[in-house]
């Protein structure tokens, strides 16, 4: 065999060289790493523990600090990315057994650097009552570690958690938390946790409790009555009507904490039978007294036949429990649209027939159950029209009309080669059979219509539009500085709080900005005596279409009013109830005898199922001297903003479109002030309207503007406008 020469041994040592080295450098990299990184971190904790760690020396993609056991072996559990650390400090909660351990610093998956920890034991401990009762919140005084997310717990006896009933202690104060003990009587304790690991308890007896209910021994199906108790009066603690099974009725109860003095309503169920109002606290029953519901019955009268469309009285005798409501209804026990509350209406109820010929019932409706009806049917009506043939452009002209003058009914004016309403005027049969429409500029060939509520065309005639001789002038009826009304006179604003009014503008919420202008109003605008109400609708119940009387009719006192605004919130998910609103202010302003002043701020439209333009004509039918006026905020539907000018107009009003603050309380100072009426030389009234509005188009002439018992007369020239103040 031939020995190797010179230059072969010198290539096998250098690759042997080459080896090692790649050896070395494996072998010592972690050395030579946890040269270049160090951990500080104290040498004893308490277990759980928040320790702070620091870190020197680059971190790799990576690296993490967690614990390891004395033999290095690493815990699972808590740990933090060194890249993650701020100014290379953080903390770590230490573990949850006493013992040796290592804070260390872990880089492609080893130990490179670490520092030794001591964990101890900690304990803690309680101070509450030996005893307390079944659902009863006490009172826990402790001492302990206070680390992160500890917590005090009731106890089993067997020391098993109770889930649910836990308080934390961080968010304790003067080291005292509240904790609600078990709903059954027994033994149990109350420990203090940390990270979940039980350190000190102390034991609690938990007593059974009974509650007492006085209530009336029978009451009559969906009657609101009043009632007292007595029991333990834990949070969330009720009383709820259950049947003879023992089940509860759903929807009826009444929360204890809820209650003056002990005493509450309740009301019953629209079943008649045999029930008990039961006491819960934690959901358990623990005393109550029977309670028998009877059977009610209602009785109407009214007119055989009503004239299709016409507003008719229903007399009415029931048990006027809270909703109940008289309505029309169709043979197959449909909804016919029309419908009163009879609370807001007492002995005698107005309802307006269908415009559709037939046979109908009248029902009485209290909790959804009929306990009375009648039937009736509905004749069909006819109307004829007498107007010039030729009209001069932006005239007025008089229209002289026979029909049933229902309330709601219109005269119209319409292109009929073109859809759409050029002109309209209420019908006001009280004012006589003669009314004012005032004629498009256009000239051309119109048809003039008589036009029921429902939209029934009963007469047309046709109408021409010619060139005016002459261009009209206009009157502008201003204000005197503040509203000043008759001492017969009254106020009543109705606000809308349901959850569009959430909505935001300009960076305020518009109730916000609603209360803002409604509080300037009263402090501002007013005068301190007024008779005043409010009304507010959305602001106490989600998902409901509820509307409350916050302030009842009495002399404006300007402070506590303020307040009360103040005090409105508005509700998401509530819903708008207009109609119901306005039919409630009718009961709200039941005494005054002058003008009563309705005022309805809203920014959307009715989503209870009411009509108010049956209600508004309803108002105005019951013979009070009724206006109402409706400021549209911010509502940008053209649509909505045309039927909220026509509701007003119906009411007697007019409507104010708001889009901003200032829009707002612009519009509610105008709609506070005077109105007046505008009559020819003949006393025809041409037209109506609020002071402070836009001025209306005339023909030259002499008028009469009408204010209360003052009138002044104005002369309208061609082309110039003429302003008259009422004071």
């Amino acid at each position: 065999m031939k020995a190797p020469g010179l230059g072969e041994f010198m290539q096998h040592l250098r690759f042997l060289a080459a080896v090692v080295f790649f050896f070395l450098i494996v072998g010592v990299s972690p050395a030579l790493q946890a040269q270049e990184v160090s951990v500080t971190a104290p040498a004893e904790a308490g277990i759980n523990q928040a320790i702070e760690i620091t870190v020197s020396g680059p971190p790799a993609k990576g690296d993490i600090l967690r614990f390891a056991d004395e033999s290095g072996k690493l815990l699972k559990g808590a740990y933090v990315y060194v890249g993650n650390l701020k100014n290379n400090t953080g903390t770590l909660a230490a573990p949850l057994e006493p013992g040796k351990y290592q804070v260390a610093y872990v880089s492609g998956g080893k130990i490179v650097a670490s520092s030794p920890l001591t964990v101890t034991a900690v304990t803690a401990t309680l101070t509450l009552p030996e005893s307390a009762k079944i659902n009863e919140t006490i009172e826990v005084q402790f001492d302990g570690p206070l680390n992160k997310g500890d917590y005090v717990q009731m106890l089993q006896s067997d020391e098993t958690p109770i889930r649910g009933l836990y308080a934390y202690v961080g968010n304790a104060k003067n080291g005292i938390v509240k904790l609600r003990v078990p709903a059954e009587g027994g033994d149990y304790g109350v420990g203090y946790f940390t990270g979940k690991k039980l350190i000190g308890s102390s034991p609690i007896s938990v007593q059974g409790v009974t509650a007492t209910v006085s209530a009336p021994g029978s009451v009559s199906a969906n009657e609101t009555f009043e009632l007292s108790f007595e029991g333990p009066l834990n949070h969330g603690d009720y009383l709820q009507f259950v049947n003879a099974n023992g089940t509860p009725v759903r929807g009826l109860y009444r929360y204890a904490g809820q209650a003056k003095k002990n005493v509450t309503t309740l009301t019953a169920p629209v079943e008649p039978g045999s029930y008990r109002i039961a006491y819960f606290t934690a959901k358990k029953d623990i005393g109550g007294t029977a309670i028998t519901v009877t059977g009610t019955n209602a009785t109407l009268t009214m007119m055989e036949t009503v004239p299709a469309g016409a507003h008719f009285p229903v007399a009415w005798q029931g048990p006027n429990n809270s909703g109940d409501l008289i309505r029309v209804l169709r043979p197959d026990g449909a909804n016919a649209g029309s419908y009163a509350y009879v609370g807001n209406n007492p002995e005698s109820v107005t309802l307006r027939a269908p415009e559709e010929l037939g046979d109908y019932r009248v029902v009485y409706l209290s909790g959804g159950q009929v306990l009375g009806e009648t039937s009736f049917s509905v004749a069909g009506v006819s109307a004829q029209l007498d107007a010039p043939a030729e009209v001069e452009g932006n005239q007025r002209f008089n229209v002289t009309w026979e029909g049933p003058g229902n309330h709601g009914d219109i005269l119209q004016l319409v292109d009929p080669g073109k859809p759409g309403n050029l002109a309209y005027r209420y019908i006001d049969k009280e004012k006589g059979n003669i009314s004012a429409v005032l004629a498009p500029n256009l000239p051309g060939d119109y048809e003039l219509r008589y036009l029921t509520q429902g939209g029934k065309v009963l007469a047309a005639v046709p109408v021409t539009i010619i060139p005016a001789k002459q261009e009209p002038g206009s009157l502008e009826v201003v204000a005197a500085a503040k509203p000043l009304l008759g001492p017969d006179d009254a106020i009543e604003v109705v606000l809308d709080a349901s959850g569009s009014m959430l909505q935001r503008q300009d960076g305020d919420r518009r109730i916000d900005i609603a209360k803002r202008t409604l509080t300037a109003l009263i402090s501002d605008t007013l005068p301190n005596g007024t008779p005043f109400v409010l009304r507010v609708f959305g602001h106490k119940e989600a998902d409901k279409c509820r509307t409350d009387l916050e302030i009842p009719l009495g002399a404006l006192d300007r402070a506590a009013a303020t307040a009360r605004v103040e005090g409105v919130t508005a509700m998401n998910l509530a819903k708008t109830p207009i109609a119901d609103s306005l039919a409630r202010t009718m009961s709200d302003l039941g005494t005054v005898t002058g003008e009563r002043i309705i005022v309805l701020i809203t920014d959307g439209e009715e989503t209870c199922d009411g009509d108010p333009a049956d209600v508004i004509a309803k108002m105005r039918a019951s013979g009070y001297d009724v206006r109402v006026n409706i400021v549209g905020y911010a509502i940008d539907d053209a649509a909505l903003q045309e039927t909220f000018a026509l509701w007003a107009d119906l009411g007697g009003g007019e409507y104010f479109n708001a889009g901003n603050e200032a829009d707002l309380a612009a519009a509610l100072t105008k709609a506070v002030n005077p109105s007046f009426t505008v009559t020819d030389e003949a006393g025809t009234v041409l037209s109506e309207g609020i002071a402070g509005g836009a001025p209306i188009t005339f023909a030259a002439g002499t008028y009469t503007v009408t204010a209360g018992a003052r009138e002044q007369q104005v002369t309208i020239e061609p082309a110039k406008r003429s302003t008259v103040t009422i004071e």
